[in-house]
């Protein structure tokens, strides 16, 4: 049936197969350099894939009812230019075509589908997509774009983007997009999200970030949390590039602290004036630089001591403690909301003497830090540790890994050396012994024999 559909027609160009003559043509991977002679007006679809075209422009306009062409699988080097303005999906992924210009799709009004997957596309001219007001789907997989690009049309409801060198989001372009449904990202260079970059997408159901050059500091934090309480389809296996104690974690298996240790800045001190000084001092006490180590049970003090102070009727807000470390155990999403929206404006009893050079000395020695490996918090959530606990844990500190233990270890594998060689030596002692015992005896049984 497929050989008797494919016969040649008055209608249909020479070794070409026309399922439909005059209607539907597929001209494919017939080492064409020029479009076949022939081809009815009427037609309303028209694949010349796969074939060596280097130049179409103005080939086509006089196909009025051209709806569906595709282009892919050629040579070339840049957009077809004089288009029929009836074309509803135009293909042309692995060509050559280096840029988009602003006029190149004036005229394709009425495009729905745009394949530009595999090229060599680095720019797209601003403004050069936006007339397209029916464009729903657009693909430009795998070219060379180095940002989003400009004044995208509202009308997308698929985007792909993947494979590229996008290094950033832009903001207005990408909320414009009200109608987005799957968004691909991956395989690009992209380190952060711009705060609420995906707040405007409504309808937005699909999104792939992976493989991507994930920076896990404080400018995360928004795609950090945005990941957690999204109900999208999407891959959220996102890995962690830099920091270099960070690299190849993934993303959501961090905690906040581990990502942005200063979403409470540990040098900031909170004078207390309502407190006698035995309590001022014990809060001093429990804000001191905290260590990998005693940050949960730093924690778990001051909670403790909040709690006590405010029941001996001493009028001190909840907000004002300073809370070091935290996990995701230990603080619920509303009140890391409440803090991240109090850091920027930082008030008037607060005294800050951290640099940023220190700040990014604390986050480098958070590199061996408790998190990833951190028991000590049960199944009760954000409960503070009981006073038993803490007097347990003050009384058995837990060993600690310091800079002491290899040369320890080193001392004792000499000295296990030494006692080895040793041994050793007196071993060959007494063998060398033996034999010369043996030496003295042999001359006495000769002599006795003559």
């Amino acid at each position: 049936m497929e050989i008797i559909s494919c016969l040649r027609m008055s209608s249909c160009p020479l070794g070409c197969c026309c399922p439909r003559p005059g209607l539907l043509i597929l001209c494919e991977s017939l080492g064409l350099r020029s479009l076949p002679r022939s081809v009815p007006l009427s037609t309303s679809a028209l694949s010349v894939a796969r074939n060596q075209l280097c130049n179409v422009d103005h080939l086509l306009r006089s196909f009025s009812r051209l709806q569906e062409l595709s282009l892919s699988h050629n040579q070339l080097e840049r957009f077809p230019r004089g288009l029929p303005p009836s074309l509803e999906s135009l293909l042309l992924q692995e060509n050559r075509i280096t840029f988009i210009t602003a006029g190149a799709l004036r005229q394709l009004g009425n495009l729905t589908q745009l394949d530009l997957d595999d090229n060599r596309i680095r720019v797209i001219q601003t403004g050069a997509l936006l007339r397209l007001n029916k464009l729903q789907v657009l693909t430009l997989k795998g070219n060379r774009l180095t940002s989003l690009p400009l004044n995208l049309p509202p009308s997308l409801t698929h985007l792909d983007l993947s494979a590229n060198c996008i290094s950033a989001l832009d903001l207005p372009s990408l909320s414009a997009l009200v109608n987005l449904q799957v968004l691909k990202i991956n395989s690009n260079c992209l380190r952060s999200v711009p705060d609420s970059a995906f707040d405007s997408l409504p309808h937005l159901r699909s999104i792939d970030l992976t493989d991507n050059l994930w920076v896990c500091k404080c400018d995360i934090l928004y795609l950090y949390r945005w990941l957690l309480n999204s109900r999208l389809k999407m891959a959220t296996d996102l890995v962690c590039n830099e920091p270099v104690h960070l690299a190849h974690i993934l993303l959501l298996n961090l905690s906040v602290m581990a990502i942005c240790p200063h979403v409470i800045k540990p040098n900031e001190r909170t004078h207390y004036p309502d407190l006698n000084s035995a309590q001022e001092k014990k809060l001093k006490m429990l804000t001191v630089e905290p260590t990998a180590q005693t940050s949960l049970e730093n924690f778990g003090k001051v909670r403790d001591l909040s709690e006590r102070t405010s029941t001996e009727t001493v009028n001190v807000p909840k907000t004002r403690v300073v809370l070091e470390h935290y996990t995701l155990e230990t603080i619920t999403y509303e009140e890391c909301l409440m803090l991240n929206k109090t850091q920027s404006v930082s008030p008037s009893h607060l005294k800050t003497n951290s640099s940023l050079g220190d700040g990014e000395q604390k986050c480098r020695e958070n590199a061996t830090g408790w998190y990833p490996h951190s028991n000590t918090t049960s199944a009760e959530g954000t409960r503070p540790l009981s006073s038993t606990n803490r007097d347990a844990a003050r009384s058995t500190p837990k060993p600690l890994l310091t800079q002491q233990q290899p040369a320890v270890i080193v001392a004792l594998l000499a000295a296990l050396c030494v006692l080895i060689v040793l041994l050793m030596l007196a071993v060959l002692l007494v063998l060398k012994q033996m034999l010369l015992r043996q030496q003295r005896v042999a001359p006495l049984h000769s002599g006795s024999a003559e």
